[in-house]
């Protein structure tokens, strides 16, 4: 079975060749025709001439079927005409020799050699059988004329046998000869195309290959900046909005959003970058069955592919085809879940699911590290005890204050009354709670421009910017009613209530001073009775007895 072979480009080739071939034999063998048969001094005899018309005619009726067939790009279905008509049109030809074997055999010869460069396989094949053929017709149909030669064979048809004899099996030689050559040529143009399938092959892996290191390089560049961002930021709110436009630009997204899982259990919307969230989104992770609760559960990577029906459905009617959550979480600490979304339909391949993971690892840390950096600066700048601020941090206030305004500050200095008796009666358990009450009574009362401190013991101090004597004396008092108003109930069932004391002074010649000026208010208070509030005045006497 002959099968197409379009390993190469040797099918144009051969048919530009064949037609080309075609063309100049049609022209010669027309001018022959011309020349020898019509010719005044024509050797043929006049019966010969519409025979030699018909082999001119058969030839370019062939041209014109060849030239119909590649225009209409039908060579290759039916190359076993183009084959038939040259075979036919060379035996025509052959028979013009007269005899059964004559120099037009070489025709055959040309016609198998030529199809060494196959365009179907086995026409090589194909080319020396229809050769055989058509020789084997013309030596039936010219024997009768071996007569003719017989003063040059001798009288018998024996020697005139061999020769033709000879002819076929020179055909078959030459045959036998082509086919070998044309199989070499055909291995030989496969292992070319072999060879270059293989380059090729090669040349697309290695590009792959630079293409996949070039990427993975970026990325490693993009985690090299993403740390070192991480390092330099301590504020939680700006390090997760760096992180989701980070995350967005590396993987395409539609948008992301990072929620954080606080200690109650709650799911809490961070901060998300791209495309408006859905508005409703906060309160639909909340649901159990949402891939952002499963994460947190199972602390996987999930996409939508393990998502409910149901939000599968909430997701679509917001144009979102695919989503991934991945989990943030230290060894100790769950504390979050990174939600990116895409328009497109397609899952997150597993490259960009490593490379979430990775910065997913990298922001747990760091997010873990900002909130540490956070709980030790409440430790450094507030009270254990109470929550206020401690002295440390009224030094940093105190350091900012009085380089930026040239206003007067406001001293409150709050002093429980008796709280050494509380102490030794009740324990010191007790006086614990009292000493946290008035720092909530004190909370209450803070503003942007006032802050209250734990200055030691029982005694809190409230600085003030804004404020005038008499709003720092109305203050005072309704902070000493609220705090006689409290009771307190020991370990065996007894109540108590207890009383504060409160100086107040206000000065432009730095804290110190009015604290000196706050505190002799606050001992005027005490030695006048104890449990009301005095405003600091130069005419004030100054005695000062210990509460």
């Amino acid at each position: 079975m002959m099968t197409l072979n379009n390993g190469n480009g040797k099918a144009q080739l051969r048919i530009k060749i064949n037609l080309k071939l075609h063309q100049l034999t049609s022209l010669l063998f027309l001018l022959l025709v011309c020349v020898l048969a019509f010719g005044p001094t024509s050797p043929y005899s006049l019966s010969l001439r519409p025979y030699l018309t018909f082999i001119l005619l058969f030839s370019f009726v062939g041209l014109v079927v060849k030239e119909s067939l590649y225009n209409r790009q039908l060579l290759a279905r039916y190359f076993w005409l183009i084959d038939l008509l040259d075979v036919a049109t060379a035996s025509f030809i052959y028979y013009l020799g007269f005899f059964s074997v004559n120099y037009l055999i070489v025709l055959y010869f040309f016609l198998i050699f030529l199809s060494i460069r196959e365009f179907i396989s086995g026409e090589t094949c194909y080319v020396t059988l229809l050769s055989l053929v058509g020789y084997g017709i013309n030596a039936a149909l010219l024997w009768p004329n071996y007569r003719l030669l017989a003063h040059v064979y001798g009288p018998g048809p024996a020697v005139y046998g061999f020769f033709i004899g000879t002819g076929f099996f020179c055909l078959v030689l030459v045959g036998v000869f082509t086919y070998f050559y044309a199989k070499s040529d055909y291995e030989l143009a496969r292992h070319l195309q072999q060879m270059l399938a293989e380059k090729e092959a090669a040349l697309k892996e290695t590009y792959l290959t630079q293409a996949s290191l070039e990427e993975k390089y970026a990325f490693s560049y993009t985690l090299t900046l993403i740390q070192q961002f991480l390092l330099e930021e301590m504020d939680e709110t700006n390090l997760l909005t760096r992180i989701t436009d980070i995350i967005q630009g590396i993987v395409g997204s539609y948008s992301c959003a990072i929620f954080s899982h606080d200690k109650d259990n709650a799911i809490r919307l961070s901060t998300y970058s791209g495309k408006q969230l859905p508005p409703d989104l906060p309160e639909f992770v909340q649901r159990p069955d949402s891939l952002v609760a499963q994460t947190i559960k199972s602390q996987a990577i999930h996409t939508e592919e393990s998502a409910s029906f149901a939000e599968r459905n909430y997701w679509a009617e917001h144009n979102i085809s695919s989503l991934i959550t991945v989990p943030l979480s230290t060894k100790n600490n769950i504390l979050g879940v990174i939600l990116v979304t895409s328009a497109q339909s397609f899952s997150f391949d597993q490259e960009q699911q490593e490379q979430l993971m990775i910065i997913a690892n990298q922001v747990s840390l760091a997010l873990e590290n900002t909130r540490l950096h956070k709980e030790t600066k409440l430790m450094a700048w507030h009270d254990s005890l109470t929550g206020l601020y401690n002295r440390n941090y009224l030094n940093i206030f105190l350091s900012i204050v009085e380089d930026s305004t040239s206003n007067r500050l406001g001293c409150m200095i709050f002093d429980l009354d008796l709280f050494k008796v509380v102490n030794d009666t009740y324990g010191h358990t007790t006086g614990d709670v009292v000493l946290k009450k008035l720092a909530l009574v004190l909370t209450k009362h803070t503003t942007t421009g006032r802050i209250a401190v734990r200055y030691g013991g029982e005694e809190f101090v409230m600085l003030d910017l804004h404020s005038s004597a008499e709003k720092l004396y109305a203050l005072g008092e309704q902070i000493r009613k609220e705090v006689a108003a409290l009771k307190y109930w020991t370990t065996a069932g007894e109540e108590f209530s207890i009383t504060v004391s409160c100086g107040i002074a206000l000065d432009n010649t730095g804290f110190d001073n009015v604290f000196a000026k706050a505190d002799t208010a606050l001992y005027q208070a005490k030695n006048q009775g104890r449990n009301q509030v005095v405003v600091y005045s130069s005419g004030s006497n100054q005695t000062k007895t210990p509460g």
